[in-house]
């Protein structure tokens, strides 16, 4: 090989290795966030018939602002105040909902739940900028063809769906806002899940709820048990803290990251009901 050509060679490998480790990087990071924001079960896994467990909901259908089509499920009180527009958790679909809406209407109040893209019955495949258009959209039907009042309406998510909730909340009118189960911000989250590994120093900050709550002027709740091994307990109260007035914090005495409705039985439900009464008043 003559000698310019490996003077080039001994130039150019060095930063083309560094090229593709870099570009390994950022796909191994793409890949673990994708894995760990998103883990969506397709119809028909679950179970899709809510009327058999007490829950009369029908099937809604309504489109992102980008036309893809979403899934959800409209269950209607007879004698409702408020209604709740409740986000679920990463994982699952709304075939795995149905116990959680069941306590729900325990409220007294009507409930619109939805799958985001590439969940349940709605078409696509999630990824951060579409999931936020998808409540966005839930919200647009349920003040528009399911005729809620704004001014009624109070969002509800748990884990993902409190990052979501809390961003729909930045851009519809709301009486009320409970984040339950939820986390500041990725790269925060990257560290809890990855401690052994600096998965965060490449992680970027997405769904950056710490930055949002701050500037959010209506009523907030935001709920967390005190022994959830999967979004740590510091989180909500750091949610909290950044947040701004009127809020209200509720930490649940042993629950973990799924089962607060349980561990904090009858009290816990009372003070969604008093959270409810004081959004519809003011």
């Amino acid at each position: 090989m003559p000698a310019t050509r490996k003077r080039l060679l001994a130039y150019s490998l060095p930063p083309l290795a560094v090229a593709i480790g870099v570009g390994a990087g950022h796909l191994l990071r793409n890949r673990l966030e994708h894995r760990h924001t998103f883990a969506p079960d397709r119809y028909p896994n679950g179970v899709w018939k809510p009327r058999r467990y007490g829950v009369p909901a029908r099937d809604v259908w309504f489109y992102a602002s980008d036309g893809e089509e979403l899934h959800g499920w409209w269950v209607p009180h007879r004698r409702a105040r408020g209604t709740i527009l409740y986000c679920h958790g990463n994982s699952g679909s709304l075939g795995e909902q149905i116990p959680v809406l069941a306590e729900l209407r325990r409220l007294g109040v009507n409930l619109f739940a939805f799958d985001y893209r590439g969940y349940g019955r709605s078409g696509g495949s999630p990824d951060r900028t579409g999931v936020l258009r998808d409540a966005r959209a839930a919200y647009d039907h349920l003040v528009g063809p399911l005729g809620q009042p704004a001014g009624e309406i109070i969002l509800l998510g748990h884990s993902l769906g409190g990052a979501i909730a809390i961003d729909c909340a930045t851009a519809r009118e709301v009486a009320g806002l409970i984040v339950q189960s939820s986390f500041v911000d990725t790269r925060r989250m990257a560290r809890e899940i990855y401690p052994q590994v600096p998965l965060h120093w490449i992680t970027p900050r997405r769904f950056r709820s710490i930055d949002k709550v701050a500037d959010l002027q209506m009523p907030k709740l935001f709920i967390h048990g005190a022994e959830d091994g999967t979004v740590p307990v510091e989180h909500g109260t750091t949610l909290f803290e950044a947040a701004a007035e009127p809020k209200e914090l509720l930490v649940v005495p042993r629950a973990g990251h799924s089962d607060v409705h349980h561990q904090g039985g009858s009290s816990y439900f009372q003070r969604l009901s008093k959270f409810r009464d004081h959004c519809l008043s003011c």
